[in-house]
């Protein structure tokens, strides 16, 4: 696999895998499930067999007709290395080939103090050679990255990350000169969609929604079983979607984005304004401060305006399925009652959209980041 290699399109293996992290299935099951012929299940689970990710069980009898033979994962075969990128430090995870973590740590990180060699030094301790090593280091696949900001997934270039300061930074080239393995550089709601695709909403949903809510708003699309990245990695950019040209100034330097209201320093400047606080809330702030009418109303009127945003898209892309992720999930309660209004009253074909939202912490992105490298290692 090279550096920087282009997602491939067949992420069967990949989706296989994932599926059977679930638990033991057998082939007719998988390909019920995925919804693929039994020979191209039984081509896909041959290689993954050869490769020592997958092995067979013993075979269960039930009734006249050939034994079927339940496969599972070997989930110590192979191990992947996610990093998210914040602007004040590093998450990491190792995690196995069925999702489960190994390891997860966290360092302090200085965006304009040599980012390669922190970066590299975060990575590390998961590739020292020691007998007390929870993964050596000839099992590690590669390492992925996830980070806020324009990225090109091809090429391992940051166009630009205004949290990070960064513009035109081939980040991957560079972290893989230091490394021993590949690395893969993605936008960080992408990176936690790939993550979905194979954990989540994907088992449930060919096509669907994430909404990342937080210091920022993007949204990660899944069409036809696969992450939509569009010309050069810039699809996604859902934050910055204009609702009013008038409206408050957002970080991108336009006024009136989705994310000039919904992100947590939007909603925690919009709070003061209106005297509801005297001081700048965070977002567990804002959430302990929502019995307040006058902030129960702002949370209200914000979820409306993020539904109405919502229902477009779910309009032009014809999904039925949107997952919450992100900081601000905690919000939800507070922003759900105007976001399921302004949907049922914007969306033509599918008011009944399936909304579900995710447990948060800050490793989650990490984790996506180490299903980037699952996703394109396997399936190459």
């Amino acid at each position: 696999m090279p550096s920087h290699p282009r997602y491939r399109e067949d992420l069967t293996r990949t989706e296989i895998l994932a599926l059977l992290g679930a638990g033991p299935l057998n082939r007719s099951e998988i390909a019920a499930r995925l919804g693929l012929g039994a020979a191209t299940v039984t081509e896909h689970t041959r290689r993954l067999v050869a490769l020592g990710y997958v092995r067979e069980l013993a075979p269960q009898v039930s009734g006249p007709g050939r034994p079927r033979v339940p496969l599972e994962v070997v989930a110590d075969a192979a191990y992947t290395l996610g990093l998210r990128v914040h602007p004040t430090h590093v998450v990491g995870v190792l995690v196995r080939l069925d999702g489960s973590e190994v390891e997860r740590f966290e360092l302090p990180f200085d965006p304009a103090n040599d980012p390669v060699s922190q970066l590299a030094d975060a990575c590390a301790h998961a590739f020292a050679e020691n007998t007390d090593a929870a993964a050596p280091v000839s099992r590690i696949r590669g390492v992925g990255v996830a980070l806020p900001g324009v990225i090109d997934p091809s090429t391992g270039t940051v166009r630009l990350s205004p949290r990070l300061g960064w513009t035109d930074m081939p980040l991957g080239p560079l972290l893989a000169a230091r490394l021993p393995v590949p690395v893969l550089i993605d936008n960080d709601t992408r990176a936690s969609t790939t993550a979905e695709l194979l954990f989540g909403a994907g088992r449930s949903h060919d096509d669907f929604l994430v909404l990342a809510i937080g210091d920022g708003v993007g949204m990660g699309i899944v069409l036809g079983r696969r992450v939509h990245r569009g010309p050069d990695g810039v699809a996604g950019e859902f934050g910055h979607v204009p609702v009013d040209p008038a409206g408050p100034p957002c970080m991108c330097g336009r006024r009136g984005c989705v994310e000039a209201y919904v992100a947590d320093y939007a909603l925690a400047a919009r709070a003061r304004e209106l005297g509801l606080t005297e001081e700048t809330l965070t977002v567990d702030g804002l959430r302990d401060a929502a019995g307040d009418p006058g902030m129960a109303k702002l949370l209200a009127e914000t979820g409306a305006i993020l539904g109405r945003a919502v229902a477009g898209v779910v309009n032009v892309l014809a999904v039925r399925a949107l997952t919450v992720i992100g900081e601000s999930h905690v919000l939800w309660p507070h922003l759900e009652p105007g976001f399921t209004e302004a949907v049922a009253a914007g969306v033509v074909a599918f008011p009944d959209l399936d909304v579900r939202v995710r447990p948060w912490d800050d490793s989650a992105h990490a984790r996506g980041a180490a299903s980037l490298v699952l996703a394109a290692s396997i399936a190459s």
